[in-house]
């Protein structure tokens, strides 16, 4: 094994063992280095000019949106930062790869659909709760909470307290924070939930599970979502990501502070909650245009 396969083994361990990052970031890393030492050629000869030249051809595929290129060179310019900071500016100091990002706005999931999604209102139910009674709780937490779908599917027991209505999460970069539940609903269904555990009483016990009682995988809660919008007939694509951008999306809309949205969904900058913003603005002129309240004096 060469010494640049021996540095990102390393690199890799130390972003899943002392960053504690997620799964699928580590997996995502894992695979944009793994392309970038095939593009260096067999020798795997590390130059500024070399990695320039790998990250220039990856730029160039057509196969690559531009955010998927973003994401790779990111990944790069991390591993060669904590591997070998000179390496590193003498590569990115004064090159940059002009990439042009398309303005795309999250896409909220309209009232009507969520109403359907969410359209379960009992809280007594047998034990144990059905399938999609399960789904629509989690549909429910991710449209209230903006929790991301892998930070929901993580969650034990023991990051739950019912009595305040509070989760505690470990979101992006180990940055813990405390979500909490409004809904008296909700917090009604999760308590259901929860004491319908076999497990109940144990705070390391997965919350939410798939059918072999281990931690439910976010591919997993997709698939039920899939499942559930079929069977009622929802025609556009919904995933469990969308209900992220809903929350904040009504947040905004109903008047709750940015800042306090921000600190709701775990984001670092208040840049990224604002995007949010324009997607009220995008919606309040399509009111306006619907209403057209002029026409008649006009």
């Amino acid at each position: 094994m060469s010494q640049l396969h021996q540095s990102i083994g390393a690199y890799l361990e130390r972003c899943s063992g002392v960053r504690r990052l997620s799964e699928h970031t580590v997996a995502a890393y894992k695979n944009d280095l793994a392309q970038f030492t095939a593009g260096l050629g067999p020798r795997y000869e590390l130059t500024s000019e070399s990695i320039r030249g790998c990250l220039t051809k990856v730029a160039e595929d057509p196969r690559y949106s531009p955010s998927t290129v973003r994401r790779k060179i990111a990944s790069v310019r991390a591993f060669l930062r904590a591997t070998d900071e000179t390496l590193t500016l003498e590569t990115f100091g004064t090159w940059r790869l002009s990439i042009r990002m398309p303005k795309r706005l999250p896409r909220a999931i309209a009232r009507t659909d969520l109403h359907l999604l969410l359209g379960s209102k009992g809280t007594k139910r047998p034990a144990p709760i059905p399938t999609d009674a399960i789904t629509q709780l989690c549909l429910s937490l991710l449209a209230a909470t903006g929790l991301r779908v892998s930070e929901l599917c993580g969650l034990r027991i023991g990051q739950v307290a019912l009595q305040s209505g509070e989760i505690t999460v470990l979101g992006k970069g180990s940055r813990e924070r405390v979500v909490i539940i409004a809904n008296q609903h909700i917090c009604n269904a999760l308590a259901h939930h929860i004491g319908s555990l076999p497990d109940r009483d144990d705070q390391q016990a997965p919350l939410f599970r798939n059918g072999r009682g281990r931690l439910m995988s976010p591919q997993c809660l997709r698939l039920r979502l899939h499942t559930l919008r079929r069977r009622l007939r929802i025609s556009k694509r919904i995933t469990p990501h969308m209900l992220r951008h809903t929350a904040a999306t009504l947040l905004l809309e109903g008047g709750v502070d940015i800042r306090f949205v921000q600190r709701l969904l775990g984001h670092a900058s208040i840049a990224t909650t604002q995007i949010y913003t324009n997607v009220t603005d995008v919606a309040l002129r399509s009111a306006l245009a619907r209403a057209d309240v002029m026409r008649a004096f006009l």
